[in-house]
């Protein structure tokens, strides 16, 4: 099994990404995910050379040709059931998982087709766990391979209440996995039980911008993106991801529009999906969940939104993702969580 690490500083702190069906282990002694008794999530963990634990998920049932390449998952139409499982070991409370199917957030069931769609289910941390994933997909036309991006997420029941706590430490770490879907009939054209989307843009707005020196000297190193040059962009792919035009650590407290700023380039073709996560549900950006991008040489995409603090609670888990999309490697990636909050003295 490949294991491969990913350190960069973002928004929220530093990023953690494993690779597909890989494992990943977590430092030690981050604390159990109460809000009334947790201690800071960040204590202990930078003093403890040890492991929090160990976590792999990958299909269940999947089949294999001769020469030993993994097969499609052939969609029939309907609602599709596909076999998953889990281990976790360790101090760890609970894992979550996110779907997205051609990069956009694909909301599902857990066994039951008389459960509820939800677009993150939470499980007890347990060794060897099975279970079914049960969705209609969002996308995807007869004659269609379309890839199937799964996500955990660490502890994702974990919220700071800005007492005991003030950030996610080591919570609501990644790991993603890929399966295809190959489509012999179409996806459904209507969603009548899906949970729904929410909204707290006032206005987003993406676009593309001609790449500069002064991007690539000078901004992409304050997001941990050092030792970029143009003549080297198009051999990685690079994001940013500002809060109200910096870095924000753990928290913002909100009591005006706060602007969110998201910015990628990199090797030309490739595409992306980029989703905001509100308590792991999807924010609506226009009509979709999601942004579609693809990177272009010298270019930089931008995608803006601005929050209307009106539409928050009190207490609310924001971050993103870019998920990637078409044919090809390229690599998932979501920024630490970060707490927003209003006024917690009253």
């Amino acid at each position: 099994m490949r294991k491969r690490l990913i350190a960069v500083p973002l928004l929220c702190g530093a990023l953690l990404s494993l690779a597909a069906c890989g494992n990943y282990a977590i430092p030690d002694s981050t604390p159990p995910p109460s809000q009334s008794a947790a201690a800071n999530p960040f204590e202990e963990a930078e003093e403890d050379a040890g492991f929090l634990a160990m976590l792999t998920h990958g299909a269940a049932s999947a089949d294999f040709s001769e020469s030993g390449e993994r097969l499609p998952f052939p969609y029939d139409g309907g609602e599709f059931r596909l076999e998953y499982q889990f281990s976790l070991t360790g101090k760890m409370d609970t894992v979550g998982f996110l779907l997205f199917l051609d990069g956009q957030p694909q909301p599902y069931k857990v066994n039951d087709t008389a459960a509820e769609y939800e677009y993150c289910h939470s499980f007890p941390a347990e060794e060897d766990q099975s279970f079914s994933f049960l969705f209609e997909p969002v996308t995807g036309s007869a004659g269609d391979t379309l890839a199937l991006t799964v996500v955990s997420i660490t502890n994702p029941d974990f919220q700071p209440d800005m007492e005991s706590t003030s950030g996610y430490g080591w919570y609501h770490k990644t790991l993603d996995s890929h399966i295809e879907l190959q489509f012999n009939a179409d996806a459904p054209t209507a969603h009548s039980d899906l949970p729904p989307v929410q909204k707290i843009f006032s206005q987003s707005e993406a676009r593309e911008e001609k790449v500069t020196a002064q991007y690539v000297e000078n901004e992409l190193p304050k997001y941990g993106w050092g030792g970029v040059s143009m003549d080297t962009l198009d051999s990685g792919i690079y994001y940013t991801f500002s809060c109200d035009g910096g870095l924000i650590y753990d928290n913002l407290r909100v009591s005006a529009p706060v602007t969110l700023r998201f910015t990628m380039c990199g090797t030309a073709g490739t595409s992306y999906s980029i989703a905001f996560f509100l308590d792991h549900r999807p924010v609506k950006l226009d009509e979709s969940t999601s942004c579609s991008i693809t990177l272009s040489k010298g270019g930089v995409m931008e995608l803006e939104a601005v929050i209307d603090p009106d539409m928050l609670g009190d207490f609310n888990t924001l971050y993103c993702v870019a998920v990637p999309r078409g044919e090809g490697f390229a690599p998932f990636f979501k920024s630490n969580s970060i707490l927003l909050y209003k006024d917690v003295s009253n």
